[in-house]
């Protein structure tokens, strides 16, 4: 909850600051939607940390790879950070652009995935062959 109070704090005082400085200056309302981004994954590190370790506990528990935790892990990263850079790119009036970020964080999150991908369809092969 104190988690959610400082980040939406951080959140609510960057926004009034752009708004009233995007119609005279929109490149320092850039940088202080940024600079608020940064603050608050900056706080949230401790609990993202928190989550992963949770995340790579239960894995193991349940006796889950640690090479398809990683994926997992880097997908939900790629997502985080290619959101946030749509968002930027969105309110500085750069539309297309938050469009190729999102279109690049889908593809990178692909990427991460293919390890994994090639696995199932290399068991997939597997069983319609021995079958």
């Amino acid at each position: 909850m104190e988690l959610l109070v400082k980040t939406a704090a951080v959140c609510v005082s960057a926004a009034l600051m752009a708004g009233v400085l995007k119609k005279d200056s929109p490149a320092m309302a850039l940088l202080i939607a940024l600079a608020a981004g940064c603050v608050v994954i900056a706080t949230c590190a401790g609990a993202l940390r928190e989550l992963t370790a949770f995340v790579t506990e239960v894995a193991e528990l349940a006796g889950v790879s640690n090479a398809i935790l990683a994926v997992l892990l880097k997908t939900v990263g790629i997502a985080l950070i290619s959101r946030l850079a749509a968002d930027l790119c969105r309110d500085a009036g750069l539309g297309t652009a938050g469009s190729a970020a999102e279109l690049s964080g889908a593809a990178a999150a692909l990427y991460a995935a293919l390890p994994l991908m090639r696995g199932v369809f290399r068991m997939l092969r597997e069983l319609i062959w021995t079958s």
